[in-house]
């Protein structure tokens, strides 16, 4: 009986983030009223789980970083000469479990905090990288290289998302990867296979 509930508590969460979600596409402001109608719960349900409209953004958010976490994780585990194409298809992997939860995320009007924690993670993970830094010549320009890369490829995506870009996902992936691959050749001193 207990994981009916515990299922039913993970649906009932995504049901309600998937409103906050479609809702700040569609209004400027909305109520806990409007979600709770969007996500077919009632209200007792809604303050089961959240205290306001604000923690459902914050759960998406946490959602997302934590996600990405796993793409930090990855990254520290791989060798220099592959990173770009591991991280690249392993966000495409992420993307592709929740294609439509992740477009509702960039087509949101609240995207650019979503997109911000996001794009930190990723910096402070590349950073972070001993196998990488190790190959950096010069840091500032690898510096201003991650923060270039990173703003971009989330501006990709956006893109992709909003329907700006004719690529498909995998075609889009290996895209990124290429570019990202060239960028770090030039402030990074490794014989690239």
């Amino acid at each position: 009986m207990e994981k009916v509930e515990y299922k039913n508590a993970i649906k009932n969460r995504k049901k309600m983030a998937s409103a906050f979600l479609k809702l700040t596409i569609e209004k400027e402001k909305f109520t806990v009223t409007d979600l709770v109608k969007l996500a077919g719960v009632n209200r007792g349900t809604f303050y089961l789980h959240f205290k306001s409209l604000e923690d459902v953004g914050q759960l998406i958010e946490n959602e997302l970083i934590n996600n990405f976490k796993v793409l930090e994780d990855e990254f520290r585990t791989c060798d220099i000469d592959q990173t770009p194409e591991i991280i690249m298809h392993k966000l495409n992997d992420l993307l592709i479990k929740d294609l439509d939860f992740y477009k509702m995320i960039i087509c949101s009007k609240h995207s650019n905090t979503f997109m911000e924690g996001i794009r930190t993670s990723i910096i402070k993970s590349i950073s972070n990288n001993f196998k990488v830094m190790r190959y950096v010549t010069d840091y500032n320009k690898f510096k201003t290289l991650v923060e270039y890369v990173t703003g971009g490829v989330i501006a990709i995506y956006k893109a992709w998302f909003n329907n700006l870009i004719e690529f498909n996902l995998t075609e889009m992936t290996d895209f990124c990867s290429n570019l990202i691959r060239t960028g770090l050749k030039g402030c990074i001193n490794y014989q690239w296979k």
